[in-house]
């Protein structure tokens, strides 16, 4: 449009275009056609869009040449003709988006004499007007890569659209030259524009790309990452305020929110029932008004006769991909007694999918109003929306396989795997500050590196995931290390059960602001999944509530049917609660079914239950005094006989740990089976029963034993590992002994082991017994290996018990 007029939005003038002097033929300034019909004066209609686009270039035309200058000459040594080479894989289809990172603007600088970007005030330009700038480096990168149309051939683009173009290209060439009427029109957005005047017959031309929409056409699209020093503080969601507007800003978020996946059209393409004309309509939001009569000026000489009625066609309109996030604010970033603020994110394209509920991502975009619509606009006045347009979301390390480990950080961790009190002190760093409670450590650092999940061939699952209660009386520390479990975690999520419903824990089915259809939110299950989902007052929950957790235990899915959706969500999760006996503190005089008040469906699930009970004792009162005492003086806990390891180890060493995939080997079948058989047995003889072995309880021991061999870096595991795990059941079991049964067994292991000895001898009717048969007694009875050979070497000094020299006959000296 060259000092030509033209007529906007039904008859409203505009003025002429101002380029100095620089102006050209718009988009379509050649003849156009469609589908087998000649061609006439090719009818301009996109005059709004030139406009726009000769204005920003007169405008920013110093900008615009940096940008050029800056993808043709980047090089470095690393990377030679970097944006080059991106552009070139674009072309090839290998590609469709092209990261521009504000880094590289001063890295250009040291190589290319500073000439091209004199100081930083372009930069600073940039990350206040982001938009603006995209879509001059767009223009840019259309320069340099020309018409894609001319490069391409039918069928070898994997885009339809471009195939669909080539088609009518190849056949427009075929068709009759010889008729008179054909017309393309370019509509904006803002209204439909008319171009008045007489027909012109012309001569055929096959149509190039600048008679189509650049956006129907561009097969990449284009996001500027800011400079990693500000990507490395990001401003907290609450600060974001209305000064940010149009700017790039860097936050970090919990995903509590995404919409499915949508097509959102772009450039929607028509075709004229009359004229066979073709019209591009390019749509810039969210909502568009579709043309309904036909602007060219064929059917605009001839209306009656034609109707100008235009229709829809999909194949030739361009979609891209378009979801909404909803990202809340970090807890740690909430002030006291506010609530969490959130913030809505628009994906669009190759960041669509970048995350899910329960996630923690960075999220690089540029902040931006949006006015309400329909009756919200008419409440809403003056008031505008607000929203982030993505261009770059970088999530966290969700599990522990994905964390990235240094290589000083994996040494260290390989060095220390070697050490044989590794798995004690990795037990004694869980909440140092924290007196006591070793064998719960020990059976929580098993929980965190886990056992080995199993999927077979028929579709059915063997969770290796570890579920743990704390069963205990107030002030006993239990949900101090349930907080502490969800900080040392990549992905732990702590909720109250009394604060917590069936649905806020398994998922909620909501109703869609944008779409209007029903989706589902996900819980704390679901968003605690490949991760541990810490419950605390778990006794308070509903029953109907609490039994919504039953599949997740198990299955590790959580199946919904309900407002008209049916599916099967993933929460593979450990569960970690807590919770207080029936009558708040323990009482003895009851039963263990009427302290627990929690059904045997449920308990069966857990792996450990621990009984964790403040009873009266002079010297660990004491101790307690002074622990707690230190720890309130100096806010760290007193110093112990070796060093604790730092949360972030703990989290690589079971990283690191979580790799390895240890094997049961056949030997130990036997000593399994036979350990269950004597757990299941010893159960049966018992009056009043505290505890519920099932066959869950065989796998829990295998899934201890394995998390256990993890824990030594092992690929297979030992009968150490699997008296250890029966150690950690036993020592749970004998938690939750009834008192009158406490006094009845003995307190000195030696003593214990040596009365399992002579029973044994006197079962038998013989002064001696084999190694191999003693063995799983006693590991049955609660004890390990090693404590049988101390006490057969105090015993032997003794003289009470002789030991062959193979080390495999026990004999008892009368």
């Amino acid at each position: 449009m060259e000092g030509g007029s033209n007529q906007r939005g039904g008859g409203i003038s505009s003025s002429s275009s101002t380029n100095r002097g620089r102006g050209g033929r718009g988009r379509g300034g050649s003849s156009s056609s469609t589908g087998g019909r000649s061609t006439t004066n090719n009818f301009n209609a996109d005059t709004d869009s030139n406009d726009d686009i000769n204005n920003l270039k007169f405008v920013y035309e110093d900008d615009l040449k940096l940008c050029r200058r800056f993808l043709r000459e980047y090089n470095t040594l690393a990377k030679p003709f970097k944006y080059l080479d991106i552009i070139k894989q674009i072309e090839e289809g290998k590609l469709k988006r092209i990261i521009i990172e504000l880094d590289d603007m001063f890295a250009i600088r040291e190589n290319i004499e500073g000439e091209l970007f004199g100081s930083i005030e372009f930069v600073e330009r940039i990350e206040r007007n982001t938009f603006t700038y995209i879509r001059l480096f767009t223009m840019a990168i259309d320069e340099i890569i020309g018409d894609p149309l001319d490069k391409q051939k039918i069928g070898e683009s994997d885009d339809p659209i471009l195939d669909l173009l080539l088609t009518q290209r190849q056949q427009r060439s075929r068709n009759d030259k010889d008729l008179n009427h054909i017309s393309s029109t370019f509509l904006p957005t803002i209204g439909i524009q008319n171009q008045n005047g007489k027909q012109q017959p012309s001569t055929f031309k096959p149509p190039t790309s600048s008679e189509y929409p650049k956006e129907l056409i561009r097969r990449f699209e284009v996001t500027i990452c800011p400079m990693k020093k500000k990507s490395l503080s990001p401003t907290p969601i609450r600060m974001i305020r209305s000064l940010h507007i149009g700017r790039l800003v860097t936050f970090t978020g919990v995903v509590t929110r995404v919409t499915e996946v949508k097509p959102m059209i772009t450039v929607a393409t028509y075709t004229c029932d009359g004229c066979s004309a073709e019209v591009f309509q390019e749509i810039k939001g969210r909502e568009f008004m579709p043309v309904g009569m036909c602007p060219s000026t064929v059917c605009a000489n001839a209306q009656k006769q034609l109707g100008g009625g235009l229709t829809l066609q999909l194949r030739g309109s361009k979609f891209i991909k378009f979801q909404e996030m909803k990202l809340q604010e970090m807890a740690d970033q909430v002030p006291i007694g506010h609530t969490p603020r959130s913030i809505k994110i628009f994906v669009r394209g190759e960041l669509t999918r970048k995350g899910s509920p329960g996630d923690v991502v960075t999220v690089d975009g540029v902040f931006l109003p949006t006015p309400y619509t329909g009756h919200k606009a008419i409440r809403a006045g003056l008031l505008a929306d607000t929203y982030v347009e993505a261009m770059e979301i970088r999530q966290h390390k969700k599990t522990y396989e994905q964390l990235e480990l240094t290589d000083d950080t994996r040494f260290k961790v390989e060095l220390e795997s070697k050490t044989p009190d590794i798995y004690e002190r990795l037990a004694r760093s869980i909440a140092p500050e924290i007196y006591g409670h070793l064998d719960v450590k020990k059976a929580l650092l098993l929980m965190m590196i886990g056992g080995i999940s199993k999927s077979m061939r028929d579709g059915m699952s063997i969770r290796g995931d570890i579920n743990i209660c704390l069963m205990g009386d107030p002030g006993v520390a239990k949900s101090q290390l349930l907080k502490h479990i969800c900080k040392v975690a990549p992905r732990g999520i702590y909720t109250s059960g009394k604060g917590s419903s069936g649905v806020g824990l398994t998922a909620a089915v909501v109703k869609d602001s944008m779409t209007g259809e029903f989706v589902l939110e996900g819980g704390s299950l679901v968003l605690a999944d490949m991760g541990i989902c810490c419950i605390d007052e778990f006794d308070k929950m509903e029953e109907a509530d609490r039994t919504a957790i039953h599949e997740v235990m198990e299955q590790q899915t959580i199946s919904i049917a309900k407002a008209g959706i049916t599916t099967t969500l993933n929460a593979r999760t450990s569960i970690l609660a807590a919770a207080n006996p029936a009558y708040g503190r323990y009482n003895f005089k009851k039963s263990p079914d009427e302290n627990f008040n929690l059904p045997p469906s449920l308990l069966s699930r857990f792996d450990l239950l621990f009984l964790m009970v403040d009873r009266p004792n002079l010297e660990l009162d004491r101790l307690l005094s002074e622990h707690v005492t230190f720890v309130h003086q100096n806010s760290k806990p007193p110093a112990l006989d070796f060093v604790t390891f730092e949360p972030e180890f703990i989290r690589a060493y079971v990283s690191v740990a979580r790799s390895y995939s240890p094997y049961v080997s056949k030997d130990l079948t036997e000593f399994i089976a036979s350990t269950y058989v004597g757990m299941r047995k010893q159960e049966s003889e018992t009056k009043e029963p505290f505890t519920y072995t099932t066959a869950r309880t065989l796998l829990g021991i295998l899934r201890m034993a394995q998390a256990h061999a993890r824990c030594r870096a092992a690929s297979h595991v030992q009968q150490s590992d699997i008296e250890e795990a029966i150690r950690l059941i036993y020592k749970s079991k004998d938690s939750i002994r009834i008192e009158k049964d406490k006094k009845q067994r003995p307190t000195n292991i030696p003593s214990a082991i040596y009365d399992l000895i002579k029973n044994n001898c006197k079962r038998s009717d013989r002064k001696s017994a084999k190694y191999t048969d003693i063995l799983p007694q006693i590991v049955n009875a609660g004890f390990t290996e090693k404590h049988l050979q101390d006490t057969i070497e105090e015993y032997s000094q003794l003289n009470l018990i002789l030991w062959s020299e193979q080390k495999t006959l026990i004999k008892l000296v009368e």
